[in-house]
């Protein structure tokens, strides 16, 4: 499904880019979340209760580094600066405790919009090191970028980052964009023509769709998609 303002991804779940993901695939999964000052606490909270649920709904169920089916989710913050907030690490605790640690994030309010250094970031400091499985062929590995903003520092780079982070070996990345996000800002980070680009109206909006993935996951066998 391509931008549309308000539109829902609910029926698109992640995929691998070289393939379907098998019954005991890994996932790695890279929230990256906007905390500039356009952003107001409300929706703040908001996002980060989407995200929870989201946590939640991705299969595996195990959380954890092992190629067994295991999944390790990180969280990387993005203002005026980038950190990653939760790294793979912290999440092999099991899902409830990771989510309680999403739920405690301080929003920032920072001024800029650095998104060209987060998705760089997501790159070097996330997937490119640490317990990162990346290139590992039974482990796929997802970027969710959720931004209400428009790149406002190091714009210059955002193409090239965005390539070179989907160029990684076996990474989706996928943009949704809240209330004023450019849809042609999305687009460069998921690439031209893909289908991994959202609009949605409102942050509430945003927890809506994760709610519905949620309800989704919880019909599956699994418990999860």
């Amino acid at each position: 499904m391509g931008y549309g303002s308000g539109g829902s991804p609910a029926a698109s779940s992640p995929r691998r880019q070289t393939g379907s993901i098998g019954p005991h695939a890994n996932r790695d999964i890279v929230f990256v979340l906007d905390t500039s000052g356009s952003i107001s606490n409300a929706a703040f909270e908001q996002a980060k209760e989407g995200v929870a649920l989201l946590t939640s709904s991705f299969c595996p169920t195990t959380m954890g580094r092992g190629l067994g089916g295991e999944k390790q989710i990180a969280l990387v913050l993005f203002g005026s600066q980038v950190e990653t907030a939760i790294p793979f690490t912290e999440s092999h605790a099991g899902v409830d405790q990771l989510n309680r640690k999403i739920i405690a994030l301080r929003h920032r309010h920072e001024a800029a919009t650095a998104t060209a250094e987060a998705l760089r970031h997501t790159r070097t400091r996330v997937l490119g090191q640490g317990v990162s499985r990346l290139n590992n062929p039974d482990t796929a590995t997802h970027v969710f970028v959720i931004t209400d903003g428009r790149c406002n520092i190091g714009c210059s780079q955002l193409a090239e980052e965005a390539d070179k982070l989907r160029a990684m070996e076996g990474v989706q990345v996928f943009a949704m964009g809240i209330d004023n996000a450019r849809a042609c800002e999305l687009e460069i980070i998921t690439g031209r023509g893909s289908d991994l680009a959202y609009g949605l109206s409102d942050f509430s909006q945003f927890e809506q769709f994760a709610k519905a993935v949620r309800e989704r996951a919880s019909q599956e066998p699994n418990g999860c998609i």
